[in-house]
């Protein structure tokens, strides 16, 4: 069978996060798929930093901060560390900003964590 010729769909399993540990949900309009932000994405971020939004597959914000790390290092030299420190707070305290970014430049939808449908439609049908 050809990638053309297609073939059966398979039921997606439905996606339900707790709302008490997720901040928010996106929803891709396309295939239904969601993704779900945590209330400790910012902690995730400070620990782990550009690994974090690697693992999330968000490249933007990741390369934007290893190119501040890379020129703050050629311009400041050692006083560089100060400087990645400090970006790297700032950067975990927008975490939830960086994430919402992200998913509706990509045109996903923001779906309330307290008013999921068991559907996974999002009203749109």
């Amino acid at each position: 069978m050809s990638v053309t010729q297609g073939g059966r769909r398979l039921p997606r399993p439905r996606q339900f996060f707790n709302p008490r540990q997720t901040a928010a949900i996106y929803e891709d309009p396309a295939t239904g798929w969601r993704e779900g932000v945590p209330h400790l994405a910012w902690l995730w971020l400070l620990l782990f930093g550009g690994f974090y939004l690697a693992a999330r597959m968000v490249w933007r914000p990741m390369i934007f901060m290893a190119i501040v790390i890379l020129i703050s290092l050629l311009i400041f030299g050692l006083f560089a560390l100060v400087v990645m420190i400090g970006f790297w707070i700032l950067a975990s305290t927008q975490a939830q900003r960086i994430f919402r970014e992200h998913y509706l430049r990509k045109g996903w939808y923001e779906i309330d964590p307290w008013e999921q449908d068991e559907h996974g439609t999002h009203g749109l049908m």
